[in-house]
C-alpha cells in the first residue's frame, strides 16, 4: 500500500475530517508565518523606496516605480517562500521563539539580502543598483518586520485564533507511560501553538484503562486506535514502540496515513540514523517529524518534472563525455558498453537498470552471496572481504578495468540511468534500486522502502556513508520516504555535487 496514494484519498472522517486537517492549529501557524514574511517583504520594499526618496532624493533626484519594480516585488515574494520553505522555516522549530529559529532566520535574510542585490544589478533595476543606501533600508527593516512578526505577532494571531475556533491540536503517544510524560513536558515547553495530549496508547497488551487514574491517562491498545482517533479528534501522534519494531512500525503507519495526522516517529527507531541527526530537518525532544505537507500531492508532480527536465539536460549536456567513455571502454576491453541487471522498482515492479561496464566478466555470484552474509548480520566476513563501508560496492576488484575503476571513483558509471528516469522508472533522487536476489532476502518491513520510484542518488549515499548494517541503511531510506519534500530532493543533490567533487566514495 503506497503512504502517497492513501494520504491523497479521503479520511475516514469525511469532508469535516479533511477540513479540521486543513485549519488545524499547526497548519494555522505555517499560514501565518508565510503571509508574515510576505507582508514583511512587501512592506520594506516600500519603504525602502519612500524613505530613500523622502529622505535622500538630493543625492540622484526622486524615482517613480516602474512596471520592473512590481515584477521584482512580485518574484521576491516568491522567492522567500520558497527559499525559507528550503530552509525548513515553516517547520515546528519556527513555531518557538527560541534562539536556534532567530539564527536560522538571521542566515536565510542574509543570504535572500545577497541574492536580491544580485538579481537587481542583472537587471538594472537603478533604485538598488546606484543607491546603496536603498539596499540598506531594506535589508534592516526586513529583517525587523521579520523579527517583528515571526515572534511577537503570529504567536499572538495564532493564540487569539486557536483559542476563539477551539481548534486546539489534539495529540496522542504510542508508546509508554515514560513516553507520554516526555511528550507532554515537551507540549507545555513549546510557545506559539495551543496543543493538548489526550494520553496514550499501549503498544503492549494491558488492562482496560481506568478513567482519571492516571496522568496522562491510559486510551486503551493499539487495536482502538482508530476508534481512538475518531472520537477524540485527535491530529498529532508521537509513536515510539519498544525495541524498533518495525514491521509493526510500518504497519501501524499503514492504518494512520488515511486520518491525514501530523506523525512523529522516535529517533530511537531509526539506527545509524541517529548519529546524523544534525542533518535532519526536523527533531524535538528526540522525535522526528514526517512530512505532510497540504502541497504534497503538488510537489510529486514537481518531482517529476523536475525528474525529467534533470535527466533531458544531463543527457543532452553529457553526452560528448558519454560518447567518449563508451569508446574507452570497448577499446579497454571486450564486451558490451552498457551493465543491464534487473532491479527491484517501486510497488515491487522490476526494470533492467542501465550502467556504463566497469568489469571485465560479472562477479554476480561473489556479490550475491556477499550481500546474503551482510544482511544475514555477519559484518565480520563484511570488514574482513571489503576493507570498506559499501556493500553495494563489494566486487572482486582483480576484475574491475582500469576505465571502470575511474568511473566507480568519479561515480561516471551511474550516467546511463538517467535513461531509466526518462522512462519512469526511476527518478533522480530515492532509495538506491537492489539486485532481485537482494530484495528476495527482505525483511517484511524492508519492502516499504519500495514505496517511492528509486533514485540514482538518495539519502543514504550523502549522508549515511558510515552506516555498516543493511538495516541500517534500509532505515535511512524509510527515513527519506517518509519525510520526502522537494526541499530534502534539492539538499541531497547538492550534496551528491559535494561528494563526487571531494571524492568520499562512488554511489
Amino acid at each position: 500500500m503506497n503512504p502517497d496514494t492513501e494520504r491523497s484519498g479521503e479520511p475516514p472522517n469525511g469532508r469535516a475530517g479533511t477540513l479540521r486537517a486543513i485549519l488545524d492549529g499547526a497548519t494555522l501557524y505555517k499560514l501565518l508565518l508565510g503571509t508574515c514574511d510576505v507582508l514583511a517583504v512587501t512592506t520594506a520594499f516600500y519603504l525602502s523606496y519612500i524613505l530613500r526618496n523622502a529622505l535622500f532624493s538630493w543625492r540622484g533626484g526622486v524615482y517613480v516605480a516602474t512596471g520592473k519594480h512590481l515584477l521584482l516585488l512580485l518574484g521576491l515574494n516568491v522567492f522567500i517562500l520558497t527559499f525559507f520553505r528550503l530552509r525548513y522555516l515553516y517547520r515546528s522549530h519556527a513555531f518557538s521563539a527560541s534562539i536556534e529559529h532567530l539564527e536560522q532566520l538571521t542566515r536565510a535574510w542574509i543570504v535572500f539580502v545577497a541574492t536580491f542585490i544580485s538579481i537587481s544589478f542583472c537587471f538594472r533595476v537603478q533604485l538598488f543598483t546606484e543607491h546603496r543606501i536603498t539596499v540598506m533600508i531594506f535589508a534592516a527593516m526586513g529583517w525587523g518586520l521579520l523579527y517583528f512578526g515571526r515572534f511577537m505577532a503570529v504567536p499572538w494571531l495564532a493564540r487569539r485564533f486557536a483559542a476563539g475556533q477551539g481548534i486546539a491540536s489534539r495529540a496522542v503517544v504510542v508508546g509508554g507511560k515514560e513516553d507520554a510524560i516526555n511528550v507532554a513536558r515537551f507540549l507545555q515547553e513549546t510557545s506559539g501553538r495551543s496543543a493538548i495530549l489526550m494520553g496514550y496508547v499501549s503498544p503492549e497488551p494491558t488492562p482496560a484503562p481506568a478513567p482519571g487514574s492516571d496522568m496522562p491517562p491510559l486510551l486503551g491498545g493499539i487495536a482502538d486506535l482508530p476508534d481512538l482517533l475518531r472520537a477524540h479528534r485527535v491530529r498529532e501522534v508521537f509513536i515510539s514502540l519498544p525495541d524498533g519494531d518495525w514491521n509493526q512500525l510500518t504497519s501501524l503507519l499503514e492504518v494512520l496515513w488515511p486520518f491525514n495526522l501530523r506523525l512523529r516517529v522516535s529517533l530511537a527507531h531509526f539506527g545509524a540514523l541517529q548519529e546524523k541527526a544534525s542533518y535532519l530537518p526536523d527533531i524535538h525532544h528526540g522525535y522526528v517529524y514526517l512530512n505532510d505537507s497540504v502541497l504534497r500531492s503538488l510537489e510529486q508532480r514537481l518531482k517529476r518534472l523536475m525528474d525529467v527536465a534533470g535527466a533531458l539536460a544531463g543527457l543532452v549536456l553529457l553526452s560528448p563525455l558519454m560518447l567518449c567513455l563508451a569508446a574507452a571502454i570497448k577499446l579497454e576491453s571486450r564486451g558490451p558498453v552498457f551493465f543491464r541487471q534487473k532491479r527491484g522498482g517501486s510497488g515491487d515492479r522490476t526494470f533492467d537498470i542501465f550502467k556504463f561496464r566497469s568489469m571485465r566478466q560479472n562477479t554476480e555470484e561473489h556479490h550475491r552471496e556477499a550481500v546474503r552474509r551482510l544482511m544475514a548480520g555477519d559484518e565480520g566476513f563484511f570488514r574482513e572481504q571489503s576493507n570498506r563501508e559499501d556493500p553495494f560496492k563489494l566486487t572482486d576488484a582483480r576484475q574491475v578495468t582500469r576505465v571502470g575503476s575511474f568511473l566507480r571513483w568519479t561515480s561516471l558509471d551511474e550516467l546511463p540511468q538517467l535513461i531509466n528516469v526518462l522512462r519512469g522508472e526511476m527518478s533522480l533522487v530515492g532509495p538506491r534500486p537492489e539486485p532481485l536476489y537482494q530484495t528476495e532476502l527482505y525483511k517484511p518491513w524492508h519492502h516499504y522502502r519500495q514505496h517511492l520510484r528509486p533514485g540514482i542518488t538518495g539519502f543514504w549515499q550523502v549522508f549515511g556513508r558510515s552506516a555498516v548494517s543493511h538495516d541500517d541503511m534500509v532505515l535511512m531510506d524509510i527515513f527519506y520516504i517518509l519525510n520526502w519534500s522537494l526541499a530534502l530532493d534539492l539538499r541531497i543533490l547538492l550534496r551528491t555535487v559535494l561528494v563526487i567533487l571531494t571524492g568520499k566514495g562512488a554511489m
